[in-house]
């Protein structure tokens, strides 16, 4: 990951394109847009996580994947898969 991250620069295009996949996933509640979010960010979060500073940047995933699993539920009980 250091090298994904650090040597070949890609934090930062990693950060944005989860920004842009979990502000579109929000627009159209689609869980999978918010999955590709939490994709995205996981790598920066860990490579974060490393830094005594931030060791809590670890569970910063947890929060677009709960949404994720919200939004699969939600979609779900839309379509009338579910009763209740």
């Amino acid at each position: 990951m250091g090298v994904l991250l650090g040597y070949l620069g890609l934090f930062y295009p990693t950060l944005i394109a989860a920004a842009v996949c979990f502000i579109v996933s929000l627009i159209k509640r689609s869980w999978k847009w918010m999955l590709a979010s939490t994709i995205l960010i996981y790598p920066g979060t860990w490579y974060l996580g490393a830094m005594p500073p931030f060791f809590w940047a670890g569970y910063i995933p947890l929060i677009p994947l709960a949404l994720t699993i919200w939004l699969f539920l939600l979609t779900r009980k839309e379509r009338g898969e579910v009763k209740g």
